[in-house]
């Protein structure tokens, strides 16, 4: 996409001498701006295909998705995003125009013609994401109560033994008692 953009951009002009930066600088705060909106899934390239698919996640191109248009000093800006499932697009995109528009006029000092939002795809990856934590919470509720379940199988034997383990003494006194009186009736 660096074929899209302006070399420089010159904001300012004076005795000391020019400020001046690279396209690029702009279509990174637009990217950054864009990917902070809540339902942003991730941004996409609108001709990318199949480099959009095999490209890694982790990769850091700030600028991917976004293209920027200079007329003097007016932006406008467009950018291509991919939604988040159940997130509501109008919301999504006017949060996205509100972001860039203030980021890039409060770090660039560019004033910005336009925010265009296009929707290039939705991502089921965070709801697929969220099944697979319930199922994974459901397999370890299982194994806890089947391994609760064996526990308190291997402990009811053993409770049941206990009960006669004690009335055996008892027995054994009452024998006792019963050999004392029976030698007291002796006498």
């Amino acid at each position: 996409m660096s074929e899209n953009y302006q070399p420089d951009v010159k904001l300012d002009e004076n005795p000391n001498g020019t400020v001046s930066f690279a396209t690029e600088v702009v279509a990174t705060i637009a990217g950054l701006a864009a990917t902070e909106v809540e339902g942003v899934a991730s941004m996409s390239s609108q001709n990318g295909g199949l480099a959009d698919m095999f490209s890694r996640k982790n990769t850091r191109n700030f600028t991917k998705g976004v293209r920027i248009d200079l007329d003097g000093n007016k932006v406008t800006v467009d950018i291509t995003i991919v939604v988040e499932y159940g997130s509501p697009v109008p919301d999504v995109a006017r949060s996205i125009q509100e972001n860039v528009k203030k980021a890039i006029e409060t770090m660039s000092g560019l004033d910005v013609h336009a925010v265009d939002v296009h929707v290039s795809g939705v991502s089921f990856e965070r709801e697929q994401r969220a099944n697979a934590e319930l199922d994974e919470q459901r397999r370890k509720m299982l194994e806890k109560s089947e391994a609760e379940a064996e526990t308190s199988a291997q402990e009811e034997p053993a409770e049941a033994e206990e009960p006669e383990a004690e009335e055996e003494p008892e027995e054994e006194a009452e024998e006792a008692d019963d050999e004392e009186e029976d030698a007291a009736d002796g006498e």
